[in-house]
């Protein structure tokens, strides 16, 4: 019950329910070590997938091996929340373990009855889907009306550093070389500096 717990979705669920659902044993746990897929773009989400441990990043490739890396997630939290119970349910990403991984399968008709159960818990899986949809709306705003430029702005205010500049191109689904040359020319103008080895905006 403890691991479950971790999980902010059932983490305000009430126990006998919780308990209950164990006692049925309806999951499964799996450990994925890094760099290994936990899923495939086009698989179907059957179960409920919930990165209990680790760090994982999702990403889109197409045929000519472009990439471009969506979010990257730190457990605990559900992936894919929005894909499990649609009438086309098949993942649009692949999801990838970035370090090693605990996650924990429920059946999705399973979770569904712990819902139907526990308001709570189903109050926290629409605020999940809810603020995921805002997010991925921020993001969709970011890449199609902003420039390079003002995107990697953003990402600095928001993560403090860049430490990768290859990681950090996979997110923005450019060329490492684009990146660069867009670095340095905020350089130029005394936005932002190197310390440590990291790249930061400049204090003013």
């Amino acid at each position: 019950m403890s691991i479950l717990q971790k999980a902010p979705i059932f983490s305000s669920c009430n126990k006998e329910i919780l308990r209950c659902f164990l006692e049925g044993n309806r999951y499964r746990l799996r450990r994925k070590s890094a760099d290994l897929p936990i899923a495939h773009m086009g698989d179907e989400c059957s179960d409920v997938m919930i990165l209990i441990e680790g760090t994982v990043y999702t990403n889109m490739t197409n045929d000519a091996d472009k990439e471009v890396v969506i979010e990257t997630i730190k457990g605990p939290l559900i992936l894919a929340p929005a894909f499990v119970y649609g009438e086309d349910n098949r993942l649009p990403v692949n999801i990838i373990a970035k370090t090693e991984c605990v996650i924990l399968y429920i059946d999705k008709s399973s979770f569904l009855d712990i819902l139907s159960k526990d308001k709570n818990m189903m109050t926290a899986f629409i605020r999940i889907l809810s603020d995921r949809c805002c997010r991925l709306s921020r993001r969709v705003h970011e890449d199609n009306l902003r420039s390079l430029k003002e995107r990697v702005v953003e990402y600095l205010r928001i993560n403090g550093s860049i430490d990768n500049i290859q990681w950090v191109s996979r997110i923005f689904g450019v060329a490492r070389p684009s990146l660069s040359r867009v670095l340095s020319e905020l350089a130029d103008d005394g936005l932002i500096e190197r310390t440590s080895g990291s790249i930061v905006l400049k204090k003013v």
